[in-house]
């Protein structure tokens, strides 16, 4: 098998529809397997209706939401493909650019993460490549953000016009490659959700891999950034996204994790 795609559901089955198939329209020069983990807790009946729904795919029910991380990692302990593609239910492909991004680490055995350039459902561009996320990076993006100031000095750097190499890319839509994944270890099950695929990025930067950042491939990811459109203390995304930052944080100035 060469490519292994593993899509994460909650409660958004229509989307996940379109995402299969654009998969299918796609890719065509591949040979494919497409796992989907549901994190949405269906009942046994709603369950055999997916599974008809969604014959070309093999579908994992969990119990209960376990998380973006933990859920990822059931989907790669299982899949066969020398590369692995990330894909949100809420992202499609655009066209058939995703061989480009394969061919590209075909040709460079040390890649192990490419990323798209990401566009919205109105063709705007997404931030999909960030600078590992220090003090001054977090300041600089919450004032960006809440109070709609140009703080660059910390930003990363917003040239999407060219293939780079990368600090890391978002993991709504990532393609990795297997034995560097098998020599990394899997996503840190410890991020319930966010932070999860800066932290992986940052580990294979560690192993001596490269993370890439590859225009030539494009996606449109409709979703995102709902932890972040609202500050308010009744935004439970918002919070979630707070505790794996202080996780993240925790961990790498290499203090003992007090959760």
């Amino acid at each position: 098998m060469e490519l292994s795609v593993i899509i994460i559901e909650y409660l958004d089955l229509e989307s996940l529809e379109r995402a299969i198939c654009s998969i299918y329209n796609h890719i065509s020069k591949l040979s494919i397997e497409i796992i989907v983990v549901s994190n949405s807790a269906y009942s046994i009946k709603k369950q055999i209706d997916i599974e008809s729904r969604f014959r070309k795919a093999q579908v994992i029910f969990n119990r209960d939401n376990l998380g973006f991380a933990k859920a990822v990692n059931q989907g790669i302990k299982i899949s066969t493909g020398e590369f692995v593609l990330l894909l949100n239910p809420d992202a499609r492909l655009l066209d058939d650019s995703l061989q480009s991004a394969v061919d590209f680490m075909i040709g460079n055995s040390n890649i192990a993460v490419v990323g798209p350039m990401t566009l919205d459902g109105e063709g705007q561009l997404h931030d999909t490549f960030r600078k590992f996320m220090g003090l001054g990076v977090l300041v600089a993006r919450t004032l960006k953000r809440f109070l709609n100031l140009r703080t660059g000095r910390f930003l990363e750097n917003t040239d999407y016009s060219k293939a780079q190499q990368v600090d890391w890319v978002s993991g709504g839509c990532l393609l990795g490659r297997r034995s560097s994944i098998d020599e990394t270890g899997l996503m840190d099950e410890r991020y319930f959700m966010y932070m999860e695929d800066m932290d992986w990025c940052k580990r294979f930067w560690q192993k001596g891999f490269e993370v890439w950042y590859l225009p030539e491939w494009k996606i449109e990811h409709i979703g995102g950034k709902a932890s972040t459109k609202k500050f308010s203390i009744t935004n439970k995304l918002m919070w979630i996204h707070m505790i794996s930052y202080c996780k993240y944080y925790f961990k790498w100035l290499h203090f003992k994790l007090p959760f």
